[in-house]
């Protein structure tokens, strides 16, 4: 078994927490329906124009899950090219 597992670290256009709640949902709703993956904001929940957001992949082949999660990476930045990328840190958990 092979885990992706991935962090965003984004600055967001938003002014209140309501909006950044609206983006963050947003994306991560459409990402893990897209690519089948999990996602949620894992840090920074307090920060009205800062997200940290993780995703993760499962598959048999690290090619794969990597893939999948490069994959999600450009359609966040695609879909929301307002949003500013500041870091990713990318880490592939192997065994179990």
């Amino acid at each position: 078994m092979i885990v992706s597992v991935c962090k965003l670290f984004l600055i967001l256009p938003s002014r209140s927490l309501k909006d950044k709640r609206r983006i963050v949902r947003s994306l991560t709703e459409k990402a893990a329906s897209r690519f089948r993956i999990s996602v949620s904001e894992v840090d920074s929940n307090d920060v009205p124009a800062a997200a940290v957001i993780g995703m993760s992949s499962v598959s048999s082949e690290s090619r794969h899950a990597n893939s999948i999660i490069d994959r999600a990476i450009e359609f966040i930045q695609a879909e929301r090219p307002d949003i500013e990328m500041m870091d990713v840190e990318r880490e592939t958990l192997t065994g179990f």
